[in-house]
């Protein structure tokens, strides 16, 4: 970034469409002047490696010269990730009766954020979840889901901006003037679906759910917050199996 910060400023997730379209309504309701764009990394991404790339020049585009728009950070943690969802899946499943990677790694997703937030001075990271896609429900996308993954970055001060977490496929696409079809030119996931029945129905037990927020969830997210605190404070690095290790046995 060669440009003067100002307080204008917001972290913009980078994934695809909504992502897109997530940056735009911001801009046009907060007002901000600057986007940050970062994109993420979980180890479970396939297809067009330069998406994203073209995702940032659309929104270039699509913001004009009402907002700056900086070159991308990209970050990743592989082995958060793997400790969030992977390393304790069993434990998991069987203490939650549910069990699926995509929850905790979209939180995953917003944490990673988090320290680059704190550096520029607080400001906003821009999400582009949504409570369903058209009555199309998205395990890891729900309205309690997103409503966590709000409270975990606001315990550290964070605001977790989901603007088009209410707006339709149709409204998505307007603001992001129709670049994207949903589900194409955007990077692909190797589980993608894991939480689908055969016929391509979402298995969801509302109470194993809300247990797994409450108990893992939530917890998981402020446990890495404060290890990242710790570590700017001049701690150690973080040695993610033991945290979450320490979060289970405390649920």
């Amino acid at each position: 970034m060669t440009s003067k910060i100002t307080n204008r400023l917001a972290i913009a997730e980078i994934a695809g469409r909504d992502s897109v379209a997530a940056a735009v309504a911001a801009v046009r309701t907060r007002g901000f002047t600057q986007l940050l764009p970062t994109i993420a990394f979980t180890g479970t991404e396939f297809g067009d490696a330069e998406q994203p790339l073209r995702t940032i020049d659309a929104l270039r585009v699509h913001l004009g010269g009402a907002c700056e728009v900086f070159e991308p950070v990209y970050l990743q943690e592989p082995r958060l990730w793997a400790a969030m969802n992977a390393r304790y899946a069993t434990v998991i499943a069987d203490r939650y009766g549910m069990c699926s990677p995509c929850l905790a790694c979209h939180l995953y997703l917003h944490l990673l954020r988090v320290p680059l937030a704190w550096e520029a001075g607080g400001v906003p990271i821009i999400a582009g979840e949504r409570d369903t896609h058209d009555g199309r429900i998205k395990l890891s996308q729900t309205a309690e889901g997103i409503d966590a993954a709000v409270r975990v970055l606001a315990y550290v001060g964070i605001e977790l901006l989901q603007p088009i977490r209410h707006a339709s496929g149709e409204q998505v696409a307007k603001l992001a003037s129709g670049a994207w079809k949903d589900g194409g030119d955007q990077l692909e996931c190797l589980l993608s679906g894991n939480y689908t029945r055969l016929d391509g129905s979402v298995m969801l037990a509302t109470d194993a759910y809300q247990h797994y927020l409450a108990g893992y969830f939530e917890p998981v997210g402020r446990a890495v917050l404060d290890a990242w605190r710790t570590e700017a404070d001049g701690g150690g690095a973080p040695e993610w199996d033991e945290i979450v290790r320490r979060v289970l046995g405390d649920g």
